[in-house]
Parts: structure tokens; C-alpha cells; sequence
């Protein structure tokens, strides 16, 4: 309370500021520390001193000042609860809107703060008013929102807005010699350069803002600038070279025991060692990187860790053990952030299932990756070269499940064809009869037994309802039908429940939802589970009333359903929902894949508006 009087009372204040050794020491280190002569985390101690004595002081004309700087330590140290406070105290605090170049420093912090945080629409809601903020903002305000906003568009996958804003913000820093952000802007358009393949540009930008971070004493964009030039070098195959900036890197992060930057040095390093057939060394790293990435909530480098333990059991040739850490994976596939990395890991499980001989497992993550490769696709395609080169791979993971299917179907062909001769061969015409009769009993034991591992081929172990190969087929087969509604079903903050509560109570939530859903559809209506908690639906009418009144009465079926999982979690405080988009067909429009895509789109919107709503069209 006693801060908010202080910092609101700015322009009554009548005080001059003092003029003792104490106020002139703090303004000199706030000077260093914004002109980037000093590292905030090297200096963390020093530096938080100073901001409790500015604040115990009352020294309004450092206040602010000191407090925006206080706010990129907090995040840089990862104490983000800590962050949270501190922004409430300040971000609305008057005399902070007077001071447009503060503010900005606390809306950066704020931004990057909820990007941790699964409230999309809060995020998307900040960067449009950065946005709109920029035209009307003088040069050095615009650097900040720019570097705002390039963090915002990596993390949201948005390579193309990453590389505009980059550039943008990259001719301005250089304008007004500032050196960190130029560098800050360098090694975005380097690294957005190698995602998009284009190596050459990628080295060059980022040996570029090596070069210029060197220049600042900010040893920690300094270190991933090393971080990211060393992976750069890796891919050229320049390991020598690569491997002395990642330990450039990985020296830094641990002096000031920075965990997330440890995890991404610590598993270039474990790829290095994998390249060079140190397999026991590599593994023992690998092993330490998944567990300190799992505990500092890393999520990437614990999967991308735990992915490379099993390449490197595949190349010592231990099979069963590759296969249980990729299940393991597989398992908590919705941690990876990108959809890339998604499919990625889902081509390398497709080889591994493929070599252990388990098709059905091979045939379920080829169809995984065809699905997040279009996600990739939608999200990051940058020119009609790259949309074409990405439409192309689709269509040949699509000739291959054709091909995997027509290939099970005639192995399993053989295998009856040549059992039915080896029971000609054993048996004699004196027992023509009984033969007959056995071959009929078998033949009729064969159909019910084929009809069985179709149904569970098609069902989902869990719910008991069609799964995402069983639910794609009814949807086919009725596709053609005049008078369709396609439905695609999100459960709300359903990782949350996961995370906090265990897979257990997870499931339970599952199968309330297939359950409701079951008691709520129709004779001709279909749904099953397209994958983790998200569903799709097949609905026999093209009326939106119809639509809206069968999803009204699945939501009250549903509440009704989870009402013994909240009282056996009272943790569970808030209600447990889901998000639906839908897309009716027409005479010109009966094409399943257009449909799905357009009510995915319109499950995004429902998602983006609030959540717990039908967006239809």
C-alpha cells in the first residue's frame, strides 16, 4: 500500500532528489545496467539492493527505473511467480503511463511472463495493442515493442512475422546504435533462417549477432547467441567449431545456474557426442538433461532428450529398449510446443515400429504425421516454394499408409491362403464329411474373429468408442451424403487437469465425455476419438438448431457425468467443458479433409473467443 502512495503521488512530490553518495552509486548502476555494461544475472544481488534501497528511500526519479529492470531479472532468474507480483504492483501504477519507455519494459516482461501460461487470448490480446502502439511510438520505444513482439511470433510458431518484425527491428537498432538489440534481432532472423532450411542465411545472421553481443557485457544473450551459432556449426558439420561455442555456453549457464539454458547446452552437447559414437557418454548426459528438463518444466529438451536416448539404444542395437522410451514419448506427445517436432518424432517412430514389425503401430504414427505436418504446414508455410515442397511430402505419407494397408492386407492373404493348404495336405477324402465341417467351422470362426480385431482396430481401448482410424472411416463412408455436419470437439484445459491431477483422473475425463456423448447422438450420428482430447463428429442433419440443441444437451450430459470426478478432486474448482467448431456440407463441398479443416478453424475461433462455446458455420 505504502508503494502504491508513493508511485501515485509522483507529480505531487516537491522533494528534490537527493544528492548522496547511496542515490548517485544506484543511478550509476541502473545507467550500466540498461547501456548493457553490466549482466543482470552476475550482478543479480547488486542489483535488487539497489532496487529495495531506492524503494525504501523513496527516490521517485529511480523508482520506476529500477523496477522495469527488476522485472527482466526476475524472469531471466525464472523466478516467475515472483515476476507475477512484482508486474501487479507496478503495471498500472499511474506514473508509469507517463514514462512511455518504462511502461514498455514492464508490457515486454508482462508478454513474455504469459506465454508461460496457457491464457492464449490474454497473450493475443497484449501483442495486438503492441501492435497497434507501434506506428505512433519514437524510434526506441519501437525497438522494445519489436523485440516484444519477435518473442511473441517464435513462440507462436510464426516464422514469417518473426523474420518482419526482425528485420524491422534489426535497420531501426542499428540506427540508434543499439548494439544488444541488434544482436537480439540478429540471432531471431538466424534462427528463423534454420527452421526454414535456409543453412547459408542461418550461419551468416548468426555468427553475425555473435559478433555484435561480444561487443555488450549481456553475457546471457551472449550465451545463447553462442548456443545458437553452435548449432548452426553442428548442422554444417563444423563440429570442432561447433562444440567450442556451446561450451561457451553451457560455462555461462551454469556460473549463474540458469536451468533452461543448461538443458538446451547440455543436449547440443549429448548430439555431439552421439555423432561421435560416444554412446556411453552421450547416454549418461542425454539421461541428466531429461531429468533437469522434466523438473525445470522444459518440457522440448525433455522429450527432444528422451528422443535421443532412444536413437542411441537403436544404434547399439538394443531394440526393446529404444522401443520403451518412444513409447514413453509418445505418450506425453502434447508437451512438445511445435507441431514440427511433433512430426519429427512421429517419423522416427514410424522407422521404429516399422523395423519391431508392429505395423499397426507404424500405420497409427504415419497417420500422426501426416496430420501435424499440415499442421506444420498451415502454420509456418513462407512461400508457394515451401508450401509446395511441404504439400509434396504429404502426399507421399499419404501413398505410404496406402501403401502399408494394401501391403497388411496381402500378408494376411498369404497367411490364410497358406494355412487352408496345409489342412487340405493333412487331411484324407475317408473324413470328406468332417472336413467339411471343420472347414465351415473354421471358415465361420475366422469371419468372427476378423470381424473382432477390425472392431478393436477401430476402437478406442480407453472410451470404448470408434478411435481416430474407426471415426475417419464412418466419416468417409457417409461424407457423400447430402445433409452432413462435421464436428470437431476440444476438452477445455484438459492438460491442466493432466498435470495437476494425473493421467488417472485424465482418463476418467475421457471416458465422461464418450460416455455423454453416447447418451447424447442420435441413431445415424457418429463420433469417436480423434486423438488425446479432442473428438470428431459426424452429424445427420445440416441444420444449425439441430447442431446447437445436440451439443447444449452433451454439455449438461457431460457436467453431469464429471460431477462424482470434481467431489472426488474438490481441487478441481472450476467447470469442466469443452470447445466445439463445425462446418455443414453442401453439394460443393463433400470433401472430408476440406470439412475437417474448416471446423478445425472453427474450433480455434471457439478457443481464441473463450472457450466453452460452438463456433458453426
Amino acid at each position: 500500500m505504502i508503494i502504491f502512495v508513493l508511485l501515485n503521488n509522483f507529480s505531487q512530490a516537491q522533494q528534490q532528489p537527493e544528492l548522496s553518495a547511496g542515490y548517485q552509486s544506484a543511478k550509476k548502476l541502473i545507467n550500466a545496467v540498461r547501456g548493457n555494461q553490466l549482466d543482470y544475472l552476475k550482478h543479480a544481488l547488486q542489483l535488487e539492493e539497489t532496487f529495495q534501497t531506492i524503494k525504501k528511500n523513496s527516490w521517485e526519479a529511480l523508482h520506476l527505473e529500477a523496477a522495469a529492470l527488476y522485472s527482466e531479472l526476475l524472469f531471466r532468474q525464472e523466478k516467475y511467480l515472483a515476476l507475477a507480483e512484482h508486474l501487479e504492483t507496478y503495471i498500472e501504477v499511474e506514473a508509469l503511463k507517463q514514462q512511455w519507455d518504462l511502461y514498455l519494459l514492464f508490457q515486454e516482461s508482462k508478454l513474455k511472463l504469459l506465454l508461460r501460461q496457457e491464457d492464449t487470448a490474454a497473450q493475443q490480446s497484449l501483442a495486438k495493442q503492441l501492435e497497434e502502439w507501434l506506428p505512433e511510438r519514437p524510434p526506441k520505444q519501437k525497438i522494445i515493442i519489436l523485440r516484444t513482439l519477435a518473442y511473441y511470433h517464435t513462440n507462436k510458431d510464426g516464422l514469417k512475422n518473426t523474420l518482419d518484425v526482425a528485420l524491422t527491428g534489426l535497420k531501426l537498432s542499428k540506427a540508434d546504435d543499439d548494439l544488444a538489440s541488434q544482436g537480439f534481432f540478429l540471432r531471431k532472423i538466424g534462427d528463423t533462417y534454420n527452421f526454414l532450411e535456409e543453412k547459408d542465411k542461418g550461419l551468416e545472421f548468426s555468427k553475425r549477432a555473435v559478433n555484435v553481443y561480444e561487443q555488450t557485457k549481456d553475457e546471457l544473450f551472449t550465451a545463447k547467441a553462442h548456443w545458437s551459432l553452435g548449432n548452426t556449426l553442428l548442422e554444417a558439420k563444423e563440429t570442432t567449431q561447433a562444440i567450442v561455442y556451446l561450451k561457451k555456453a553451457l560455462a555461462y549457464f551454469k556460473s549463474v545456474n540458469m536451468l533452461k539454458g543448461l538443458t538446451f547446452s547440455q543436449y547440443s552437447l549429448a548430439s555431439v557426442l552421439f555423432s561421435e559414437q560416444q554412446y556411453k557418454d552421450a547416454l549418461s548426459l542425454a539421461n541428466k538433461n531429461a531429468v533437469l528438463a522434466k523438473s525445470a518444466g522444459v518440457y522440448d529438451m525433455q522429450l527432444a532428450s528422451m528422443i535421443l536416448i532412444s536413437d542411441i539404444y537403436l544404434e547399439q542395437g538394443l531394440f526393446e529398449n529404444a522401443n520403451e522410451v518412444n513409447d514413453q514419448v509418445f505418450s506425453i506427445l502434447d508437451k512438445f510446443t511445435r507441431s514440427s517436432y511433433k512430426s519429427n518424432f512421429l517419423a522416427k517412430r514410424y522407422e521404429l515400429k516399422r523395423r519391431l514389425n508392429l505395423t499397426d503401430d507404424a500405420f497409427e504414427a504415419i497417420e500422426q504425421e501426416l496430420f501435424f505436418t499440415k499442421k506444420h504446414l498451415e502454420a509456418t508455410s513462407e512461400n508457394n516454394i515451401k508450401t509446395l515442397q511441404v504439400k509434396f511430402e504429404v502426399k507421399e505419407k499419404e501413398d505410404e499408409i496406402l501403401r502399408l494397408a494394401h501391403q497388411k492386407d496381402i500378408s494376411e492373404f498369404k497367411a490364410k491362403e497358406e494355412y487352408q493348404q496345409k489342412l487340405i495336405w493333412r487331411l484324407s477324402t475317408a473324413i470328406a464329411i468332417i472336413l467339411i465341417a471343420v472347414s465351415l467351422l473354421l471358415f465361420f470362426r475366422q469371419v468372427r474373429q476378423r470381424q473382432k480385431y477390425h472392431s478393436i482396430a477401430l476402437t478406442d481401448y480407453l472410451t470404448n468408442c470408434p478411435n481416430r482410424r474407426g471415426i475417419m472411416q464412418a466419416a468417409a463412408d457417409n461424407v457423400q451424403k447430402q445433409g452432413l455436419t462435421i464436428a470437431i470437439v476440444d476438452l477445455d484445459f484438459f492438460k491442466k487437469i493432466n498435470d495437476q491431477f494425473g493421467h488417472d483422473v485424465g482418463d476418467l475425463v475421457l471416458v465422461a465425455f464418450a460416455d455423454a456423448a453416447q447418451k447424447t447422438l442420435r441413431k445415424h450420428d457418429k463420433f469417436g476419438r480423434y486423438g488425446g482430447e479432442e473428438w470428431l463428429f459426424v452429424l445427420n442433419t445440416t441444420n444449425i438448431s439441430a447442431v446447437q440443441d445436440i451439443f447444449t444437451r452433451l454439455s449438461k450430459n457431460f457436467a453431469s457425468y464429471c460431477i462424482d470426478i470434481k467431489a472426488n478432486n474438490p481441487a478441481i474448482d472450476w467447470a469442466i467443458t469443452f470447445s466445439m467448431g463445425a462446418t455443414i456440407s453442401t453439394k460443393t463441398s463433400t470433401n472430408l479433409e476440406e470439412l475437417i479443416t474448416e471446423a478445425d478453424k472453427r474450433l480455434y475461433e471457439a478457443k481464441e473467443n473463450g472457450r466453452n462455446q460452438l463456433i458453426i458455420e
